[in-house]
């Protein structure tokens, strides 16, 4: 096992011990003493897990990918327990001396498929080998950064081979023209996604994820957007939009990015 793969399985064990064992023993077992809660779900240090573990007896968590670049784990799954609906989406964690030392999280309703019949969790989840992350990380940063940021749509058709965009997030169907339809359409409705920087990015195999932040018709959201990259294309996207609450930086001290 290479040290890639000890530090992937490390972080995966332990939010598997965490969130579906329900062990809290965990916390001491992988997390820092000093560890940093982004999370508006919870409150800040080893105290707030321990206390959403003991609130949620029926607490579970199933992940489908799971992600590593240098100091960075991400998790992408389902979670049951927390609230009345799953919800679906992605923990990202920050290691140091082997331990995790901080966390941030975009978790949204688990909804049905969308027009083409895709989940939020389906598809690929497998980083795979033979592939250039780095080279990768640079092609979506470029793209999101012309694109997403800059808001000329039309990189999805230079980014991509102008027609195959698998599409996972429940309003918008598979293909080129859907995305930047529903974009442009959200934009003439004055409901725009508006991003406005890029917080991390997670580059494992074939795929990307970026966190960033935002915002919908002037609220603050936090972005979780996992792409895949085919042959230099970015093919496929998977998504977890979240709007960040106005006491975030009153209940952490340091908001939640």
């Amino acid at each position: 096992m290479t040290a890639i793969e000890s530090l992937r399985e490390r972080v995966a064990r332990a939010h598997r011990e965490l969130f579906t064992e329900r062990d809290t023993g965990a916390l001491e077992r992988y997390f820092s003493p000093d560890f940093i809660e982004h999370s508006p779900l919870v409150a800040d240090g080893l105290e707030g897990l321990r206390t959403l573990v003991a609130a949620h007896p029926d607490l579970h968590h199933e992940a489908h990918r799971v992600l590593q670049d240098g100091d960075l784990v991400a998790i992408h799954g389902r979670y049951t327990g927390l609230e009345k609906q799953p919800l679906i989406g992605f923990d990202l964690y920050r290691i140091a001396d082997g331990l995790i030392v901080e966390h941030w999280d975009g978790l949204v309703p688990e909804a049905a498929p969308n027009a083409s019949g895709r989940s939020q969790l389906d598809g690929p989840t497998d980083p795979g080998t033979g592939h250039d992350p780095e080279q990768n990380r640079a092609r979506v940063t470029r793209f999101f950064t012309e694109t997403l940021i800059a808001g000329d749509y039309e990189g999805f058709r230079r980014y991509t081979d102008g027609k195959t965009f698998l599409q996972h997030s429940p309003d918008i169907a598979d293909g080129v023209e859907p995305v930047i339809a529903f974009l442009e359409k959200l934009r003439d409705e004055r409901q725009a996604l508006d991003y406005a920087r890029i917080h991390h990015t997670v580059a494992d195999g074939q795929f990307v994820l970026t966190h960033s932040e935002g915002a919908i018709a002037g609220a603050r959201h936090a972005y979780f957007e996992l792409w895949r990259v085919q042959d230099g294309r970015i093919i496929e996207l998977w998504d977890a939009i979240m709007p960040v609450p106005e006491d975030a930086q009153a209940l952490h001290g340091h908001g939640i990015f």
